[in-house]
């Protein structure tokens, strides 16, 4: 097998903001299952029919509105994240990753273009 090297030179900010908002909006949407199914249960064990209502109200609102807010969040950080580490990569002349050929098939010339 052959060995390649490249070096990342820049990241495009607003893809990795996405990619990271998305992130963040599944792990929200994650969070925000469990405090609604929590909340339900917890709501339920007070015996009281009204805070049972406002706990599932609150959990599907949250259901709504969390997974939003981390996309919101992680979008910006992952701007502000990918530009701190574009200034860093140009000061530091680059990170060198290094890539192992599997198969003779791979066309290496395709590495780095617009599919």
């Amino acid at each position: 097998m052959t060995n390649l090297k490249l070096k990342l030179k820049k990241i495009d900010p607003v893809k990795s903001g996405v990619i990271y908002g998305a992130l963040m909006g599944l792990g929200g949407l994650f969070v925000a299952f469990f405090f609604m199914l929590f909340g339900s249960v917890f709501g339920a064990a007070t015996g009281e029919m009204g805070a049972f209502g406002a706990m599932a109200g609150s959990g599907i609102l949250m259901m709504i509105f969390l997974p939003i807010f981390y996309f919101v969040i992680g979008f910006v950080i992952g701007i502000l994240g990918t530009l701190l580490l574009n200034f860093i990569l140009k000061k530091t002349d680059g990170l060198i990753i290094d890539f192992d050929k599997v198969s003779e098939s791979e066309d290496i010339s395709m590495i780095g273009r617009n599919i």
